[in-house]
């Protein structure tokens, strides 16, 4: 009797259990954003990622005090992307981070105007412990069509 017990409580918790983690969760009302999900992230809201402009962006360029990673995919790095740009995929940001000259603000951009990708880039090298990392507000698309300074091709 006592077996038969036991497994009905263990059945009964295993199941209420199974079902929390089925819970769906709700969609974010109209219009506002869902945050990012960024793995290790110290933040209490991922979302909130420091972000720079394009002005403070260009003129950081300018002085050579920043690098840019362009957290998209090589490929899309080759069809066009930010001039001196590090082509760092998202994937791979933290274990090839040591491609960045010390001391530089790094400054990731994406292709969305959202800065979802860049977000979740700055986001986890932030967790990482880098200081001075920003993501680049409107992304690749806003720095080309503001006419700053781009360049074609694998480097």
């Amino acid at each position: 009797m006592r077996r038969v017990f036991a497994i009905v409580v263990v059945g009964l918790l295993s199941a209420a259990v199974a079902d929390a983690q089925m819970k769906v969760q709700p969609s974010p009302a109209p219009g506002q954003k869902k945050p990012l999900a960024v793995p290790g992230a110290r933040a209490n809201n991922p979302a909130n990622f420091p972000r720079i402009s394009i002005a403070d962006a260009l003129r950081l360029h300018k002085a050579g005090k920043a690098t840019f990673i362009d957290v998209r995919s090589n490929e899309q790095f080759s069809y066009g992307h930010i001039r001196g740009a590090l082509s760092i995929p998202g994937s791979q940001i933290v274990k090839r981070f040591n491609e960045v000259p010390p001391g530089m603000t790094v400054i990731t951009y994406c292709a969305c105007t959202a800065e979802q990708s860049s977000g979740r880039g700055a986001s986890t090298l932030i967790a990482h412990g880098v200081k001075n990392v920003f993501a680049l507000k409107g992304g690749w698309e806003d720095w080309k069509s503001a006419g700053n300074p781009t360049a074609v091709g694998p480097k």
